[in-house]
């Protein structure tokens, strides 16, 4: 075995390999390819000069010197990560670290933000817009994929992906009375968001694909006031439209086709030992909770409203 220190950026993806023995849940829990978890393992094997895990059709098995490296691995890093969190307590004004989609946090989170800091000065909060390259954080709110098999994980609020375009823009464009329409239309599209047109016409409209339309933009969040405007169809989730949708600024399509997801925050149990992270999550789940029972009686209003106002004939 060589002398020196092993690869230390392998030990964290041997440990996660190890924990689901399967290098595709470990990268789902990394954010990494299984290609990138796999070339990881196969250069600690090269220096440690033996076989961590046999190979076998479609799973993975520790070999001896495998678990008994992996379980030595493991509890140091596990030490390891209980030395940093009580280091991390010892320090009174260390900020909480909360990684967030950037349009939720536009839209979403900063606007009731101000009542989790009036409530709770004591706490410092440093939020960050999430992507491949975050790391090191003590909570993330998620949307679009499953949560790590390891992690807390609380639901906040549904996320569904819905089409919407500008009243307008419906009116002075070609019909739009089944998804297959939407071949004669403008579909718009950020490149941080191209997966989501990418699942609902996977779902929907497989052979349409091909030839639909596009209009793309560089940034985030662009296709939602270029769809106001009426440039063309966005696909978005619920709670970033809902005031548009109130004041009649957009209106929604094929409410059939849209995909059930929900926005929902993630973190490490451990992390609870954290004053801070048990206040800032009981507020999240309060603060959201209360919205989806608000939302809720909107709707309920709004119906009443209609069905007092509709005649027998036209219902």
């Amino acid at each position: 075995m060589n002398s020196r220190h092993p690869p230390m950026t392998a030990l964290p993806v041997f440990a996660a390999v190890g924990r689901h023995l399967s290098v595709a849940r470990a990268a789902q829990e990394l954010n990494l390819t299984p290609g990138a978890v796999s070339r990881q393992i196969r250069n600690l094997e090269d220096h440690v000069g033996c076989l961590l895990f046999e190979r076998g059709h479609r799973r993975i098995t520790f070999t001896d010197e495998g678990r008994a490296y992996w379980t030595a691995i493991n509890t140091a890093l596990s030490d390891i990560r209980s030395a940093t969190d009580t280091l991390g307590q010892s320090s009174g004004n260390r900020a909480l670290i909360i990684a967030c989609p950037r349009v939720f946090l536009q839209s979403c989170l900063i606007p009731v933000l101000g009542s989790f800091f009036a409530n709770h000065p004591e706490v410092q909060v440093t939020l960050q817009v999430d992507g491949p390259n975050v790391d090191g954080v003590d909570g993330r709110i998620f949307v679009g994929r499953e949560p790590a098999a390891n992690l807390v994980v609380d639901k906040l609020i549904e996320g569904d992906l819905i089409l919407v375009c500008s009243p307008g823009y419906k009116l002075r464009s070609p019909p739009l009375d089944r998804p297959e329409d939407l071949a004669h239309h403008v579909l718009l599209r950020s490149a941080e968001f191209r997966r989501n047109w990418d699942r609902w016409l996977d779902r929907n409209l497989s052979c349409l694909k091909p030839g639909c339309r596009f209009m793309d933009f560089d940034g985030a969040g662009f296709e939602l006031p270029a769809a106001v405007e009426g440039l063309g169809i966005a696909i978005v989730r619920t709670p970033l439209v809902r005031q548009e949708l109130a004041t009649g600024r957009l209106v929604t399509l094929f409410d059939d086709c849209r995909i059930a997801d929900s926005y929902r925050f993630e973190f490490h149990e451990r992390r609870l030992r954290q004053p801070g992270l048990r206040r800032f999550r009981s507020w999240l789940r309060q603060t959201f909770q209360c919205r989806v029972d608000l939302t809720a009686r909107q709707t309920v209003s709004a119906a009443g409203d209609r069905t007092g106002l509709e005649s027998p004939e036209g219902r």
